[in-house]
């Protein structure tokens, strides 16, 4: 095996405190998988090698990759090393010794789904018991006006600021009776104030049906680590090297827990692999990078893996260049340390390993007159580009998961099948979608146009096909199409004609529609699983509608009275924060690999550790990649007034106020200023996924003065220049 430049020297770890930065497509997995499997080798002692990451896809990867390289050393236990994930390990620590931090010995972990029910029924408390004035106290005049009109489900909004405020209120140990005893220095109007009425209802509920949920895992294990010397000792001596993958996307707790671990006697072990440009998570995490920063500047040891193979030349030198124009040249100075100068290297002196070869310039940049005229050029590019390049892989970026369903129903229209990466893609919300609009259908069974909603969420299939079949179902009744005499039988002759397949879903779905009405008195909870065996859904959407099963239950529970058709109304709700949660976790991306055959649509965030041959980036504009403090900016709420609408740095620089840290003057522009670094680092990853062609694309939209980014215009400039200059290889 012939190893590079950069990584010989990190292969020649044997102990100590090591930082690696690593370059996008530097190969860290590799190399962190070769470097365990040869200290698992040359190991006498009893400890094991702990690899820790934070996606359970890495985990399955991580052992795939050592189990391969030890087995081709001739070695074939995989009991020297374990790779687990942060929660993994922090549930391993806890079950040693539960007795030490207060639980019994039957842990059971609340899960994000039930985390968000949870939370949602602690809003409505606090709602009833008078927090709506609170609320509404936050509120402008025009969120007032908006908020009559709108009434509870503005509530949506403020739930991920909830979520967010305590998973740090927790993980900084500040618990609701410390929120209390800090009611004096929060001052009135204070956001952990009020969220505080929230989190202790929330703790009660975890409490009385006795749970833990994610952050109390991760902050009891590191607890019971401090408190029990003994158990301390144990887990030192179990693991006699530690290695923490994606570390920049880590927060203290976790570096704390794992620094704790690592060190036995005079010995202490870490190794910590990251990308402090790739780090794109602090905005709806408590990760922060500044924490893999401090590492980088006290380790024993510390190298960049600068080299990589992914990307042709010419994308490389962009996403270098965008590096130098951060630090150089950016219009906002305190965004010009964003990126760190780290400047990737082609692989040019290994032969066997060198990056992609291009015969022609392959980075393009186009602004149109509109989003729509952006997504119709979009679908036309990728039409000529796969007609001429079928072998090759593609992706379409977008910054929000609503314009990932745009694009993908574009390319569908157009007969492109596709892959949608994000938490509302059509298939993760399809079983949503179905029950939605089989509830609407049941509570107006006579309703044509309800039926017609059902039976062209079910049936799929040629567009256009779909809509000569629906065009004429509008013509018929609902008792017509589910009855079986011989004018249903000669309309589904003729609906043959158009396509059989689609047609003989359809016969189907009316059978079954047909049972369903007959059995539409039973209690909603019965008629949902009456539902789920007439439909033998598989197993995914059968865990999804156990889990919308349960949330149906809580709103009736909250609301005796609740209608079919107020739960088709949240079913269908695409912002739904529970929904999004379920279908997150359910329909998982994890495994997904790129095919040549489906065009990938993702959001920026979900892109990263992908990479594609053909990369479109879209909506490279102000409003989604700011440049400027006096931008738009999503996390400020524009029906809050001015000095609360930014509810979440708010909290977080009350946070750190109870801890009596040093205060932000202004947490709003602070946080203005994150988030500026934060998509510059979105930019620089969503580049670095693209290995041979770049589309970059904007649009004018003078009416809302959303005008191309900063970015996209140095984009073009580089991208001109460099075409003129290009000669191929």
């Amino acid at each position: 095996m012939r190893f590079r430049e950069d990584q010989i020297p990190i292969l020649e770890y044997n102990g100590g405190t090591m930082a690696v930065s690593a370059v996008p497509g530097a190969g860290k997995t590799f190399i962190v998988s070769h470097l365990a499997s040869k200290i698992i080798e040359k190991k006498s002692d009893k400890g094991k090698v702990l690899i820790v990451t934070y996606m359970n896809s890495a985990v399955n990867n991580f052992k795939s990759r050592i189990s391969q390289v030890l087995e081709s050393h001739g070695i074939h236990s995989s009991r020297s090393y374990e790779v687990m994930t942060i929660h993994s390990l922090a549930m391993k620590i806890i079950q040693e010794r539960p007795d030490v931090v207060g639980l019994d010995e039957n842990i059971k972990v609340l899960d994000d789904i039930n985390k968000s029910i949870y939370i949602d029924r602690c809003i409505d408390l606090w709602r009833r018991r008078g927090g709506e004035n609170t609320f509404k106290n936050l509120l402008n005049d025009y969120g007032i006006k908006k908020y009559q009109e709108k009434g509870i489900y503005w509530w949506k909004n403020f739930v991920s600021v909830i979520e967010i405020i305590i998973s740090e209120l927790k993980l900084n140990s500040i618990s609701c009776d410390k929120i209390d005893e800090s009611s004096e220095i929060l001052g009135n109007n204070s956001i952990v104030k009020i969220i505080n009425y929230i989190y202790k209802d929330y703790e009660k509920l975890l409490k009385l049906n006795g749970y833990v949920d994610y952050e109390d895992i991760i902050v009891l294990a590191y607890s019971a680590l401090k408190t029990d010397e003994n158990l301390k000792i144990k887990f030192q001596n179990k693991y006699d090297f530690v290695f923490e993958d994606e570390c920049q996307d880590s927060n203290m707790i976790q570096y704390n827990i794992l620094s704790l671990i690592s060190q036995s006697g005079s010995n202490n072990n870490l190794v910590r692999v990251g990308d402090l440009n790739q780090s794109i998570m602090g905005s709806f995490t408590s990760s922060n990078p500044r924490y893999f920063e401090d590492f980088i500047d006290t380790a024993d040891k510390k190298y960049i893996m600068n080299m990589a193979g992914r990307s042709s030349r010419e994308i490389i030198d962009l996403a270098n260049y965008i590096v130098e124009y951060t630090q150089k040249h950016h219009s906002e100075k305190n965004c010009r340390n964003a990126l760190k100068n780290q400047i990737i290297k082609p692989m040019e002196d290994m032969d066997a390993l060198k990056n992609p070869q291009m015969t022609e310039y392959g980075i393009k940049t186009y602004c149109m007159s509109s989003w729509e005229k952006e997504k119709e050029s979009t679908v036309r590019a990728i039409i000529n580009f796969k007609k001429k390049h079928p072998d090759m892989t593609t992706a379409v970026l977008v910054p929000f998961n609503k314009h990932v369903s745009e694009i993908s129903q574009e390319l569908i229209k157009n007969h492109i099948d596709c892959d949608e990466l994000s938490s509302t893609s059509g298939q993760k919300i399809k079983i949503t979608n179905i029950l939605g609009k089989l509830l609407a259908f049941l509570a107006q069974p006579d309703s044509i146009d309800k039926f017609k909603d059902i039976i062209y969420e079910i049936i799929d299939g040629d567009i256009e096909k779909k809509d000569k079949i629906i065009e004429c179902i509008s013509k018929s009744s609902v008792e017509y199409m589910i009855s079986e005499n011989e004018f249903r039988i000669s309309t589904v002759n003729k609906l043959k004609k158009i396509d059989e397949k689609m047609t003989n879903t359809l016969v189907d779905v009316c059978y079954k529609l047909k049972n369903i009405l007959e059995n539409s008195n039973k209690d909603i909870l019965s008629l949902l699983l009456y539902i789920e065996n007439v439909f033998r859904f598989n197993s995914e959407d059968s865990a999804m509608l156990q889990l919308i099963a349960s949330y149906i239950k809580y709103e009736r529970f909250q609301n005796p009275n609740i209608t079919l058709n107020m739960i088709s109304e949240q079913l269908l709700d695409i912002k739904n924060p529970v929904f999004r949660h379920m279908s997150e976790v359910i329909y998982s991306v994890n495994g997904y690999e790129p095919n040549p055959e489906k065009v990938a649509v993702s959001t920026y965030h979900k892109s990263k550790g992908l990479e594609w041959d053909c990369v479109f980036l879209l909506y490279l504009n102000n409003y989604t990649y700011p440049s400027s403090l006096s931008g738009k900016f999503r996390s400020e709420y524009y029906f809050f007034k001015d000095e609360f609408k930014n509810p979440t740095a708010l909290g977080k620089a009350e946070i750190e106020k109870i801890l009596g840290n040093e205060i932000i003057s202004d947490p709003i522009v602070q946080s203005r200023i994150e988030i500026l670094c934060e998509k510059i680092r979105i930019l620089y990853v969503a580049v670095t996924r693209a290995k041979r062609y770049l589309i970059c694309m904007a649009h004018y939209d003078k009416s809302k003065k959303d005008l191309p980014s900063e970015y996209f215009k140095i984009i073009k400039k580089f991208a001109d220049k460099k075409c003129g200059d290009f000669s191929g290889y």
